[in-house]
């Protein structure tokens, strides 16, 4: 067999074993060399049958005592003290009074002391067997309880681990078709109007996200994009973004105003969300026969407006939504002209941070978007997106979602 082999695992515990049973015999030696030493003290000197006679003894007495304490471990390694205790010494006395009668008689043998009295075992005889095998059967039984509790323990353990990675493989299961449901509610196909041009893109930092965007054809010419944030991250975050969603598709096709919009999910919002939990929003209406945009901003993300060489942030707006039933919401209106791009986004875009903690900011933005400007918005998408990635290096600590309008 090569060198480089590892030993098969039958081959180790043979070894083991091996290794007890030669420890296992220097005890032995020890504890006979002790009866001698105690002879000596006695007597003051030791003939050489004073030291056969006690190692045959101890050797021969404590294997029966080891082998009988070993063997008997599954009748009292499960029970309790003192009732294991009792279990072993019943066993063990009586195997122990058996084991010294034999080795009494191999020890006069081995020392030759005569036929007559061969087959003796008188009551020193018998006091010293058990007491030499309860000096022995203590450690094992405490040895093979401590090996029991610990295996017990690590079976324990075992399905412990067991019960824990099954939970984990069904939570990640779980949230694998949270995320394939949250994916399919976000807009499937971008729909297009004559005179816009617009691109989206959607960047969850885990699994499931809590970022919501939407592009809505509400009549002929006219578009409706919202762009949202609900605080927080992971599942939680995920259902209020779909229940968002859900407030959303339903008010506004019969909603023409964004404020009104924004009045309508706050109300539903400030019923339903967990306390302190909300959510930023951007809603407008972009109408490209009139090039105007009407919108309103619940708390989030300022709007950024590229027009020639000029950077123009829409600023205004109210408070975010699922905090205070009363607030206030209005529409706002801006006008575009072909050229311009309007830039929306969520804070993981702007919040993303390289190994210096610097932020990528709205003014790296709007400067992605300028030098793509003549690949419209397709390529202002993914050069944004590259440019934030490589900035923070693919490490988006928070959702990152964008959208982009040109006008013709």
């Amino acid at each position: 067999m090569p060198s480089n082999v590892p030993p098969q695992p039958a081959v180790l515990a043979e070894s083991s074993l091996v290794m007890k049973t030669w420890r296992f015999q220097l005890v032995l030696l020890a504890i006979g060399l002790a009866f001698v030493g105690t002879f000596w003290l006695v007597r003051g000197h030791v003939a050489a049958p004073d030291v056969a006679g006690p190692l045959i003894f101890t050797f021969i007495v404590g294997n029966c005592t080891n082998l009988s304490a070993t063997l008997a471990a599954p009748a009292y390694w499960s029970r309790r003290f003192p009732w294991d205790l009792l279990v072993v010494l019943t066993i063990v006395i009586p195997v122990s009074a058996v084991s010294g009668y034999f080795a009494s008689v191999v020890t006069r043998l081995v020392l030759h002391a005569g036929i007559e009295h061969l087959f003796s075992f008188r009551l020193p005889d018998i006091l010293i067997t058990i007491f030499l095998s309860l000096v022995m059967t203590v450690p094992i039984y405490l040895s093979i309880k401590t090996r029991a509790r610990l295996e017990m323990r690590a079976r324990e353990l075992e399905s412990q681990v067991m019960l824990g990675q099954i939970e984990r493989e069904t939570q990640e299961a779980e949230v694998r078709a949270a995320s394939e449901i949250q994916t399919h509610l976000l807009p499937r196909e971008i729909p297009q109007v004559k005179g816009l041009n617009i691109a989206c893109a959607w960047q969850p930092a885990r699994s499931v996200s809590g970022d919501y965007f939407d592009v809505l054809r509400l009549a002929p010419g006219r578009i409706g994009v919202c762009l949202a944030d609900v605080s927080g991250k992971g599942i939680t975050a995920a259902l209020l973004m779909a229940n968002l969603q859900a407030l959303v598709r339903a008010f506004a096709p019969g909603t023409a105003d964004p404020g009104a919009l924004c009045r309508k999910v706050n109300a539903a919002l400030c019923g339903s969300v967990l306390p302190g939990k909300f959510v930023t929003l951007f809603y407008g209406v972009i109408d490209s026969q009139a090039r105007t945009l009407s919108f309103e901003n619940a708390g989030h993300c300022p709007p950024t407006v590229l027009r020639g060489d000029s950077t123009i942030l829409l600023t205004e707006g109210g408070t975010v939504l699922g905090l205070f039933p009363n607030s206030e919401y209005k529409e706002r209106t801006f006008s575009v002209q072909p050229g311009d791009c309007l830039l929306l986004t969520t804070d993981g875009v702007t919040e993303a941070a390289n190994a210096s903690d610097e932020e990528f900011g709205a003014e790296r933005v709007a400067a992605s978007a300028r030098a793509a400007l003549s690949l419209g918005a397709n390529g202002i998408r993914t050069r944004i997106l590259e440019d934030v990635s490589r900035f923070c290096n693919g490490n988006f600590h928070d959702d990152a979602s964008l959208i982009v309008v040109t006008v013709d």
